[in-house]
């Protein structure tokens, strides 16, 4: 029934380095996403640049979980996304970023449960915005839009979601009930980023 896409192939040009193998206490940022997922999701596979060493990943996944490459290189997180669901034997996909270390499995639990019967179940925040790579989609009728998208050289995930039928907006109030500091949407972009990583780590 469900998958998981970590979508591993940006370029980090903010960090100066490969911030999905730089160590968030005693391992890499990457490990602690696929923890977080595995045994929640019957498949998890992740999706690294087109011109990325494999070998840079591969020692450290567990063996259940699949390494892919972009088909495309420099166009953002939509050929991630395809390259992961055009592999997919599950029926949705919970599609994930690389640099979240604190995601909640209550909380992905709680949106894999609710997209049984839609297209995609996104978070959204109070004042509109979404969270489209803390979100669930039915493969079935994302690849399709996802294929469209690209090719009409459309590279914004909501150009993507505008082409599903039915999308559940799932309140961040609500998944406020499951994580309270909605630490599950904290992600990685600056250095200071990481450091305030290494704080809350130190915490829990």
């Amino acid at each position: 029934m469900w998958g998981t896409i970590i979508l591993a192939g940006g370029m980090s040009k903010r960090m100066k380095e490969d911030k999905v193998l730089m160590k968030l206490g005693d391992k890499p940022l990457l490990l602690h996403i696929i923890e977080k997922v595995l045994g929640l999701t019957r498949e998890t596979i992740v999706v690294v640049g087109k011109n990325d060493d494999l070998k840079n990943y591969s020692s450290l996944l567990p063996l259940t979980v699949t390494l892919l490459r972009d088909d495309v290189e420099g166009i953002g997180p939509l050929a991630g996304m395809l390259t992961g669901m055009r592999s997919m034997k599950s029926k949705y996909a919970l599609v994930l970023p690389c640099d979240s270390p604190f995601v909640n499995r209550e909380v992905l639990k709680y949106l894999l449960n609710k997209t049984q019967g839609a297209d995609a179940a996104i978070p959204q925040w109070p004042n509109g915005q979404i969270e489209p790579l803390h979100a669930v989609y039915k493969v079935s009728s994302a690849i399709p839009a996802l294929e469209t998208t690209l090719r009409r050289g459309e590279l914004f995930i909501i150009d993507m979601i505008k082409r599903l039928d039915e999308v559940l907006y799932v309140s961040t109030e609500k998944i406020r009930e499951l994580d309270q500091e909605l630490i599950t949407f904290f992600n990685i972009n600056f250095l200071e980023d990481f450091k305030t990583a290494e704080r809350l780590l130190s915490m829990m």
